[in-house]
């Protein structure tokens, strides 16, 4: 995070005073240092050192090469959104949005503002076209031109189209889980009546009164069939 602050920073503010850029550049420096060091100590206690290297192959070719860095970012979002459940991924599921447009908007416009040909030439339009490339809507009014927009497009049609997905499981989950939740009624209203001076509200009793005739039919249908097995068998 902190080198994609200082990442934003130095696309920002490319005349800025000399000190100041020589500040982000130390700190670019001491993230890509900071990731060398992990992974060095990664590997030495590891047991298995060939699997390790086999296994986070990306994570060697960001210490190698400094200017993909910006991968280590995306890295971290992935394990950390693999290792959270989906209730709590859709719990912050607005955040996370908001981040990944902000985000590639501000890309967009920095790679594309001043491109030959280019429709993207304002941050407000880098917004529009990053909210209708996540939304995968499209309309096709904003376009990138440059080959890094393009790559930036792709990410985030990519992203866009799991955030969707993560949306739609989310809420076909909860569709799902409701009759569990709704069949755990009655039992939690009748263990209330049961207890000694429990007391229920009107509408619970008329849900248990009418899952009492529920199981009242299923009983009286039961003992017909049982009676028409029984004429049924032989002898």
């Amino acid at each position: 995070m902190v080198f994609l602050v200082d990442m934003i920073l130095i696309w920002s503010f490319p005349d800025g005073p000399p000190a100041f850029l020589r500040a982000l550049d130390v700190i670019s420096w001491i993230v890509w240092a900071s990731f060398a060091v992990d992974y060095i100590a990664r590997l030495l206690l590891s047991g298995n050192k060939g699997g390790f290297v086999r296994t986070r192959k990306l994570d060697l070719l960001m210490v190698l090469l400094p200017m993909l860095r910006l991968l280590r970012v995306f890295l971290l979002l992935r394990r950390s959104l693999a290792s959270v459940s989906t209730e709590k991924i859709a719990g912050s599921i607005v955040s996370i949005v908001i981040a990944v447009v902000v985000v590639s908007a501000f890309f967009m416009w920095r790679v594309e503002y001043d491109a030959p040909g280019a429709t993207i030439t304002t941050f407000r339009a880098a917004m529009w076209w990053a909210v209708v490339t996540t939304t995968t809507v499209g309309y096709g009014d904003y376009t990138p031109v440059t080959a890094v927009g393009r790559g930036i497009a792709v990410i985030l049609m990519i992203v866009g189209i799991g955030l969707i997905g993560t949306v739609s499981a989310t809420v076909a989950a909860w569709f799902v889980t409701r009759p569990a939740q709704g069949a755990s009624e009655p039992a939690e209203i009748t263990s209330a009546a049961a207890e000694p001076g429990g007391s229920v509200d009107a509408g619970s009793a008329a849900i248990l009164l009418a899952r009492l005739d529920m199981l009242a039919a299923q009983q009286d249908e039961i003992r017909a069939l049982l009676a028409d097995l029984r004429q049924q068998r032989p002898g």
